[in-house]
């Protein structure tokens, strides 16, 4: 569970939030089951101190998760991505080195409940075999749906 402890930035305590999430080895991508960053815009909050003058200390700044061990799950649970995965190709042809070779990549996002949860990007080809590949590569055997 999420401890006490203060961050020195919102990514680090992002993280403390995935590895909450996935220390019981129920969830092993926290990212593709849940809206990490919602969990946070509730959950994560900004301290500092400020100078007589009311000016903030930059120093000072650091990030906590202000949340009971109840608030911290039901949070998640608000959260959760239920909704079906979709792949799209939102990058195509882009001039790319593989191998020492000169080629083209497309990237692919893949989305649940409107949150992206990866892009990844694949050499650009005919067949759609790479490309389910590179979505399978991320999402493991989940269903998914191509959209255009």
């Amino acid at each position: 569970m999420i401890d006490a402890t203060t961050f020195s930035t919102r990514s680090e305590a992002i993280a403390s939030i995935e590895d909450a999430i996935e220390a019981g080895g129920a969830v092993t991508d926290a990212r593709a089951e849940y809206d990490i960053d919602a969990i946070a815009d509730e959950l994560v909050t900004l301290h500092s101190e400020e100078t007589p003058e009311g000016a903030t200390i930059a120093s000072s700044l650091r990030f906590a998760i202000d949340a009971d061990e109840d608030t911290f799950w039901n949070a998640v649970a608000a959260h959760e991505l239920t909704g079906p995965i979709t792949a799209k190709l939102t990058n195509l042809n882009t001039p790319a080195v593989i191998g020492g070779r000169a080629t083209t990549t497309d990237t692919i996002t893949i989305i649940r409940d409107g949150v992206e949860l990866d892009a990844v990007d694949v050499e650009s080809s005919e067949d759609a075999e790479p490309y389910d590949l590179a979505v399978r590569s991320i999402i493991g055997d989940k269903p998914f749906t191509w959209i255009r």
